[in-house]
């Protein structure tokens, strides 16, 4: 069935019938990795929500559904939407760091599985609690990158000593990862949102970000859990402070590629910024900037390969592509460092 065909709100209502919370409001937030409501109620039953708002408890429903279901269902797995959940739950729980941890369901679990109607397909449904905060409209300041780059910081902290659960799954951000991608892109060469000549430095820039990242020992210090997706969409600041929600692209990776993942949506003095402000709370290598720029690429091109799977992204992809290929990749295969460059 296709996702215009089904009734969104109504299955919502049902993923909520296994909960202890009885909804005032639904408010449809979007659909991308997950279709996505808050969840508005006036019930104080369940302890775990927003204080902030007179009596009124926010939560935020997750129906796991991609916009594209070309997209690798690994991540619409339960077990790996609870190894997600338990992440979330040990933050919660060993920092003080706000995030939307979830909510048990009645039957005592995290994950609802809910039918689609008039199918024998069923969808895995999350609650989690609200974050209270507001999103940028703009690039943040010198100030908020500072704080974006302490929180991930905090973030590689815990990861990096917080045993993980035996049962514990996650997709990797890895050398298997990019490659991956880079098939990926290999699609739209045919229609020709890619040029032979900018697929071609893919491939040669791929295999020498290959290189490096088969060398580059996993160690606790620069391999675990990463956002993978810490972006302008998924940071928002309640007064001074950077808070990080929709952690549903987290995986294994290494911490210089989840800082690679955010600079991609930095100038280049806020992306200084940020590194002042993730220093603060952790060092990093003394050599780390060449290995940020291979990561950097790297995760620009993961990037293509998900908006790939998305026809209405193509016609950016056929502007970006030739600017990354030109502008970085041509650096980075010459030895020259961009990453600070305007």
């Amino acid at each position: 069935m296709t996702p215009s065909k089904i009734d969104w709100k109504r299955l919502a209502l049902t993923a909520l019938a296994d909960y202890n919370i009885s909804a005032s409001q639904l408010v449809f937030l979007g659909h991308s990795e997950n279709v996505t409501f808050r969840v508005d109620t006036f019930s104080s039953e369940n302890s775990a929500t927003s204080k902030e708002f007179d009596g009124q408890r926010l939560f935020l429903l997750r129906i796991h559904y991609p916009i594209t279901r070309c997209c690798d269902r690994i991540w619409q797995q339960q077990a790996v939407i609870e190894s997600e959940l338990m992440w979330l739950t040990a933050l919660h729980e060993d920092t003080d760091l706000v995030v939307p941890y979830p909510v048990q369901n009645q039957s005592g679990t995290f994950v609802t599985s809910v039918a689609i109607a008039q199918t024998s397909e069923t969808l895995n449904c999350t609650l989690l609690n609200w974050v209270d905060g507001s999103p940028l409209d703009s690039q943040p300041t010198l100030t908020q990158a500072w704080r974006v780059g302490e929180l991930m910081a905090r973030l590689h902290q815990h990861t990096s000593f917080w045993k993980l659960p035996l049962d514990f799954t996650r997709p990797k951000y890895d050398w298997e990862q990019l490659y991956a991608s880079l098939i990926e892109l290999r699609s739209l060469v045919d229609v020709g949102t890619i040029s032979v000549a900018d697929f071609t430095v893919l491939e040669t820039v791929v295999q020498r970000i290959g290189d490096v990242m088969t060398a580059l020992e996993k160690t606790r210090s620069n391999w675990g859990l990463i956002h993978a997706d810490l972006n302008e969409n998924n940071y928002i600041f309640h007064v001074c402070e950077a808070r990080a929600i929709d952690f549903s692209r987290c995986g294994f990776g290494y911490y210089l590629y989840d800082i690679a993942s955010t600079l991609k949506h930095l100038f280049p003095e806020n992306r200084k910024s940020f590194l002042s402000g993730y220093h603060n709370v952790r060092q990093l290598s003394d050599d780390y900037q060449n290995f940020l720029e291979t990561l950097f690429i790297a995760a620009t091109i993961d990037n293509f390969a998900f908006l790939a799977s998305q026809p209405n992204e193509h016609d950016c992809l056929s502007q970006d592509i030739p600017y990354v290929t030109e502008k970085l990749c041509s650096k980075y295969l010459k030895g020259e460092t961009f990453l600070f460059e305007s």
